[in-house]
């Protein structure tokens, strides 16, 4: 089941031709080209293009540059692969550690060593306020995840005393850190310090509070979390590949000022193959139960899911679909008139998640990529060409998730939105099972009441 998903992600991901070199300075402003070259690499060029037999050894440079992209993205996607079979607690727990080395990657670009060596906990400082932010967002998560489980609550006393305080325990880290931060402001370093805690916050907005919503994402089912990932691959490989074969030939009007090398062509042709994939990609995925299906606990354990599927991930006419999505359209007349390629349309059977997925894709193609122009900006404004060298070929891991984070965001709130009742009978029972026993007897009268009077 799970080994044909596999393969097919592994071959999306050897495409990923992203940036590979990587040149760190401190400097404040610069103005790069899109893509500059490192020292080394445009002396091999220069070889190349000037001496006998020069275009078989630039032939040899881009050659194995490529070969180093490829393994490395297929490590990257076995390893991901891999951690999806073992199930969603590992690939929670995969994401934090990505928030980790992406954290670490954004606040590392200012750094300045001179400052640093007069500062001896300021690092410690910065990683304390990335901590508390998280254990504020993550247990925010799980307590909203077990809230809906009334066995959880009922056998569970200490870890739910926890969670139900996670705000409070969440607001005092935050009080003492603050008060901690004030008091290792050093004088001569007020400026450095208050930019750097600034840099902070915005490095948390960035790779915390985006990414507090793939927790619901994955125990939504992981459709929810390898659709939107999958559609942001597609559309950074398609893009390559339209801007190379059609780039500037249709539109001759620059693109983008911060990225010179993206064309229209690449944007406009990069979002067309995205929905083909989103539509098709969302279908192949809803015949599996180990991405449709909702896990019911939280454990580390391998576990087989089994489940009814949500009518979402069944076949359905598209008759139907329009009918139960906007009730007050006249599907019925639209579709069973006398034009035969109407009644045709309306007999097709898609699944309503494709239709959803169209618009995750739309998301994917349009707005997610301004998440990479930003990551551009910053690497501009601080002169890399990449945030780490963490991963040969591929740079660091901003680098690579950089369009995730927005891409993770949209998807929850879109879920939250068209996919999720607001109010379950299990949230319902959860909060009873909280109530006294007197207050319990006050709502089963109150409801039978209701019933009555209907």
């Amino acid at each position: 089941m799970i080994s044909s998903y596999l393969c097919r992600l592994v071959v999306l991901v050897c495409c990923t031709a992203s940036h590979c070199t990587t040149r760190n300075t401190t400097e404040e402003d610069t103005d790069l080209a899109d893509d500059p070259r490192s020292e080394q690499e445009t002396n091999e060029a220069k070889v190349a293009q000037t001496n006998e037999g020069g275009e078989k050894l630039l032939s040899k440079v881009k050659m194995k540059k490529m070969t180093i992209r490829a393994v490395m993205g297929i490590s990257m996607m076995v390893t991901f692969g891999g951690i999806i079979y073992l199930g969603h607690l590992y690939l929670c727990t995969l994401v934090f550690a990505l928030q980790c080395f992406i954290f670490s990657e954004l606040v590392g670009v200012r750094k300045r060593q001179a400052a640093e060596k007069r500062l001896p906990l300021f690092r410690s400082i910065q990683w304390a306020w990335f901590f508390v932010a998280s254990f504020f967002t993550w247990s925010g998560s799980i307590c909203d995840f077990v809230a809906s489980d009334p066995r959880f609550l009922s056998s569970h006393s200490t870890a739910r005393l926890l969670l139900e305080k996670n705000m409070m325990v969440s607001f005092s880290l935050y009080t003492l850190l603050l008060m901690v931060s004030v008091l290792s402001l050093r004088k001569g370093l007020y400026k450095y310090q208050i930019t750097q805690y600034t840099w902070t916050v915005v490095t948390i907005c960035i790779v915390v509070f985006q990414t507090q919503a793939v927790f619901h994402l994955i125990y939504a089912g992981l459709f929810w979390f390898v659709l939107p990932s999958s559609l942001v691959i597609c559309n950074d490989i398609m893009a390559y590949y339209c801007g190379q074969v059609f780039g500037k030939k249709l539109i001759r009007r620059r693109f983008l000022e911060l990225s010179p090398n993206k064309t229209w062509e690449g944007f406009l042709g990069s979002a067309f193959f995205t929905m083909l994939f989103a539509f098709w990609f969302s279908r192949y995925l809803c015949s599996y139960k180990w991405m449709t299906c909702a896990p019911e606990r939280i454990t580390f354990s391998i576990q087989s899911l089994s489940c009814e599927p949500n009518q979402m991930y069944q076949p359905q006419t598209i008759a139907q679909i329009l009918y139960e999505m906007i009730p007050g359209l006249p599907t019925a007349e639209i579709f069973a008139g006398s034009v035969p390629v109407l009644k045709a349309i309306g007999e097709l059977e898609i699944c309503q998640a494709q239709i959803h997925a169209l618009s995750l894709g739309f998301f994917a193609s349009f707005a997610a990529p301004f998440g990479g122009f930003l990551s551009s900006a910053i690497k501009r404004a601080y002169g890399i060409k990449d945030f780490n060298n963490l991963i040969p070929g591929h740079g660091g891991m901003m680098d690579r998730f950089d369009c995730q984070f927005v891409m993770f965001l949209c998807t929850f709130v879109h879920i939250r939105t068209f996919c999720q009742a607001p109010l379950t009978i299990e949230m319902v029972l959860a909060s009873a099972a909280k109530l006294s026993i007197t207050e319990k007897q006050a709502l089963v009268m109150k409801l039978q009441d209701e019933l009555a009077s209907r």
